[in-house]
């Protein structure tokens, strides 16, 4: 079984494209390392490329979500997104790991991790992304420009993304713990992104903060809790 959190051994691609560096893998020792569009599942901005086999399919799903009525960019969308986005990576990593004469067979047997707020750390950082909507929609209400802004945009997004990451880890841990020891790639590569997230959350806010000294104190506090589930998050 496979959690909604959707983590993967790893994503094996070929080079589909002489030259092309971001569809390429990395090979080091006969052991493969995740390809440089990986980025674009988690960036604000990704390349944005249609051949991008995430970017493509975001696109896609999108436009099914805008279709049903739905808001794309929700947490609920993107994990029934990348749940039911499993079942056909797991077929091209098995396609090409086949290929590769790499012995995936036991990728069914992985087991089902604890759902996202069965762990505490979950919970605590989905209290603080509530804080911060809801001083997004304090602010709406106000007619403050701050959320609409590069530093508020990402923001909003790198909270759920830390988030979404932080249960992705989560579960990457609980499967190391239970002997399943193809998460080792996929667990250095979402600390990887963890890092990343937590830079730019902490830059966003302090941005804020100097453009607007009214919301010091709120903004402050947010920086302050971030600060403190930081810790935790990196000792996953």
């Amino acid at each position: 079984m496979v959690s909604a959190a959707g983590q993967l051994p790893i994503v094996f691609m070929e080079k589909n494209r002489k030259n092309d560096k971001h569809l390429e893998t990395t090979k080091t020792k006969g052991e493969f390392v995740m390809p440089k569009w990986m980025d674009c599942t988690w960036r604000r901005i990704p390349c944005g490329r249609d051949d991008c086999p995430i970017c493509g399919r975001i696109k896609r799903d999108r436009k099914k979500h805008l279709a049903r009525g739905e808001d794309p960019d929700s947490m609920e969308a993107a994990l029934e997104d990348v749940g039911n986005n499993f079942k056909e990576a797991l077929a091209m990593i098995k396609k090409d790991a086949k290929r590769m004469g790499i012995d995936i067979s036991n990728i069914d047997d992985i087991k089902e991790p604890p759902k996202p707020h069965e762990f505490p750390l979950y919970n605590k950082i989905n209290s603080w992304r509530h804080d911060i909507y809801q001083m997004a929609e304090q602010a709406s209400e106000n007619l403050e420009a701050w959320p609409e802004l590069e530093p508020g945009l990402d923001l909003f997004w790198y909270a759920n993304t830390t988030l979404a990451k932080t249960y992705r880890q989560l579960c990457n841990r609980w499967h190391l713990e239970q002997g399943d020891e193809y998460g080792e790639e996929d667990y250095e590569y979402t600390k990887y992104v963890l890092g990343e997230c937590l830079a730019i959350l902490k830059k966003s806010l302090s941005k804020l903060i100097t453009m607007y000294p009214g919301k010091k104190g709120e903004l402050n506090l947010a920086l302050v809790m971030l600060s403190g589930l930081e810790r935790e998050i990196l000792k996953i």
